[in-house]
């Protein structure tokens, strides 16, 4: 009866290391998957903030492009708007950083990001606008009516305005691309593994001394860039 017992008694206490050893690696399986899957998201989201630094890099300097190309087409449609003349040109849209804004893992560049968009979504309106107005006036002359003297004035001052704007949205996409370039600089050989398992947000301290810096040498670029020619590449 005893020896029943202490059989009973220790198959029972067998039962239960077992099923305590089990739920133990369990959730240990558990925890680690756990941790591991939050380091490969960290990594994953250093590695696309990288990337979308790269992103932006390439749509600020289509940006410049774009306002020099703006500034050439506003010159001369000016011109003919002076002497009461319509014409088929119309001006292009800038690109925004709305697609993939959301990817930079800097909560200060991000902020500097949207309200640059903001900006050029403001300017992409006044960019329509004088597209509509100038459609609205070939229009009118394909329809044989008289436009009158005043609405090629106001469409001029309108266009005078969009450059003095342009200008300053210009100077403003030269001073994001610096601070994006020293973000790059400043990541590029930083390991997604460390460093970005690490941080959750990638912040940089930049002094001026570095925006400076960097500003002087994209103005050099970009003037070298002016000076090349097709024949130059090969």
């Amino acid at each position: 009866m005893h020896f029943y017992n202490y059989h009973q008694l220790t198959q029972h206490s067998g039962n239960f290391s077992s099923f305590l050893g089990g739920f133990s690696g369990a959730s240990f399986a558990f925890i680690f998957g756990l941790i591991t899957y939050a380091i490969t998201k960290r990594r994953e989201r250093f590695i696309q903030h990288k990337n979308s630094l790269v992103k932006l890099n390439r749509l600020l300097m289509s940006n410049l492009h774009d306002f020099g190309v703006i500034w050439e087409v506003s010159k001369d449609m000016i011109k003919s708007l002076k002497q009461n003349h319509t014409t088929a040109s119309r001006l292009n849209l800038m690109t925004t950083t709305e697609s993939f804004e959301t990817e930079i893992g800097s909560i200060d560049l991000v902020n500097m990001v949207f309200e640059y968009r903001m900006s050029i979504n403001k300017l992409n309106f006044n960019l329509k606008s004088i597209n509509h107005t100038l459609n609205r006036l070939e229009d009118l002359y394909i329809n044989g009516q008289p436009v009158l003297p005043i609405n090629f004035s106001a469409l001029e001052a309108k266009m005078e305005h969009l450059i003095k704007e342009s200008a300053k949205l210009n100077e403003w996409t030269k001073k994001l691309l610096v601070i994006d370039r020293i973000h790059q600089s400043k990541t590029s050989g930083r390991s997604s593994y460390i460093y970005g398992v690490i941080n959750t947000q990638w912040e940089q301290n930049i002094s001026k001394e570095e925006k400076l810096e960097g500003y002087k040498a994209l103005e050099n670029e970009v003037a070298e860039l002016e000076k090349k020619l097709p024949d130059d590449i090969f």
